[in-house]
């Protein structure tokens, strides 16, 4: 009898499935390409003014971006913090309040997007804006130190500071050597590097740094412990420190003695 309705053949239904396959992978290709920025940032809402912990604290405009700034008495030196995804610029209320035992004044940089910022979306592009007018900002006074804080994403923008102003010092907590190689760990069957509409080198722009200090979580699993290791194998710098730490993940890396111990010898 013959079958309306032929059986497909082993080959047939094979090609189909990879049809379906390549489709699927070259359409979440786009997708990631396209809305990037919704994957790379995790910008919190609460407005600037909205920060109990930093009761001290005047909210600076330098052309579209804002940054807290904190005075310490009478010091000359000033530490700039670049925080993390998915933090505000308040979030690093804890490390102000510990550098102003140590001197410190500081500027804690808010990025685009970010904070009851709703004019514009961040982007990696966007960001690095937001160094150049803080770097400007920075040059318009009289600060007799420099020290660039950075963490977690916020690494590239401290790095790319450090390349446009030469730091004493550049403090980098969870770090990569570049974005397009933590982009890949986390997408591991795309061509990071071409997805990328703006690539963040710290390996070129850290380089700059005078003495750098890199803390990294021997657990993280949101920036490998090997980025980290990449970026301070390549730095050109005599005064580098890396100081793993273990057990400890992305978040949680600062709780502790042996990165408060080296902060502290960083500084001194």
């Amino acid at each position: 009898m013959m079958n309306i309705f032929p059986e497909r053949s082993t080959k047939g239904i094979g090609l189909a499935a990879l049809r379906i396959l390549l489709l699927t992978y070259f359409a979440f290709g786009v997708l990631l390409y396209l809305r990037q920025n919704d994957f790379l940032f995790f910008p919190p809402t609460t407005p600037m003014e909205e920060c109990a912990d930093l009761p001290s604290a005047q909210i600076v405009t330098m052309e579209n971006t804002r940054a807290y700034y904190i005075e310490s008495g009478s010091s000359t030196k000033i530490a700039i913090i670049y925080h993390g995804n998915g933090e505000r610029a308040c979030d690093s209320a804890y490390l102000v309040n510990w550098l102003s035992h140590y001197g410190y004044n500081s500027l804690v940089v808010e990025y685009a997007g970010y904070a009851g910022d709703r004019s514009q979306k961040p982007s990696v592009a966007l960001l690095l804006h937001d160094v150049e007018h803080v770097n400007m900002w920075v040059r318009g006074r009289n600060f007799s130190q420099l020290l660039i804080i950075g963490r977690s994403i916020g690494t590239g923008f401290a790095s790319y500071h450090a390349s446009l102003a030469s730091p004493e010092k550049l403090l980098l907590i969870s770090p990569f050597d570049r974005l397009s190689q933590t982009v890949q760990e986390h997408y591991p069957i795309y061509p990071a590097s071409l997805l990328l509409k703006t690539e963040l080198d710290n390996v070129s722009t850290a380089s700059f740094g005078k003495k750098v200090l890199i803390i990294h979580g021997t657990e993280d699993a949101s920036i490998p412990i090997d980025r980290a290791r990449s970026l301070f194998e390549k730095l050109p710098q005599e005064q580098k420190i890396f100081v793993p730490v273990e057990g400890h993940a992305h978040n949680d890396v600062l709780g502790t003695k042996e990165s408060w111990a080296a902060i502290v010898s960083f500084l001194k």
